[in-house]
Parts: C-alpha cells; structure tokens; sequence
C-alpha cells in the first residue's frame, strides 16, 4: 500500500526525471569548470597576469591588487551554463511534435 502511493508519488511529480537532471548538471558542472579552468583561462593568461595559477591571478589598479583568478572561473562557468541553458530551454520551447 505504501509503495502503491510512494510510486504515483513519483510519477506524478516526475521525481525520477528531476534526479536525472540534477545528477546531468553535476556532470555538466564539473565538465564546464574543467573546460574553463584548464582551456580557456590559460589561454587568457597571458593577456592578463604572470600568475602560475588562476587562484593567484592579480589584476593590479593603481595601489589596489584585485585577485581575480577564482572569480574569473566562476563567473566563466556561471556564462556557459547561462548560455547553454538557453539553448536547450529555447529548443524545448520551439519543438512541435510530429503529426
């Protein structure tokens, strides 16, 4: 009788579905993270610091040092998984199914 229940439960509010995304999004996560950290951003390098790492990449304003490494990779992630979450929810809305 339980189960009964804990299955429509399930189903009705597509909690299968939903794990999988999220368990999707991790992976994506990780995957934009490395492609950020270890592609892109030591391809700006050196247009911006001589830092050996991100973490210590210092933009120097005046007398100020901003740090910049981590944020940089973050605000990076941040964009591709904005962008590429346009693309699929954008996608979704236009697909008509066939006839």
């Amino acid at each position: 009788m339980v189960f009964k229940g804990f299955k429509i439960f399930l189903k009705e509010y597509r909690i299968i579905a939903v794990s999988v995304a999220f368990i999707v999004s991790l992976a994506s996560l990780s995957f934009i993270q490395s492609f950020v950290n270890d592609i892109l951003l030591p391809i700006l390098r050196p247009f911006v610091s001589n830092s050996a790492t991100w973490e210590e990449m210092i933009l120097p304003i005046g007398s100020v040092n901003l740090r910049v490494g981590s944020f940089l990779s973050s605000f990076l992630s941040l964009l591709i998984i904005l962008i590429l979450l346009y693309v699929v929810v954008a996608r979704i809305l236009r697909w008509k199914p066939k006839k």
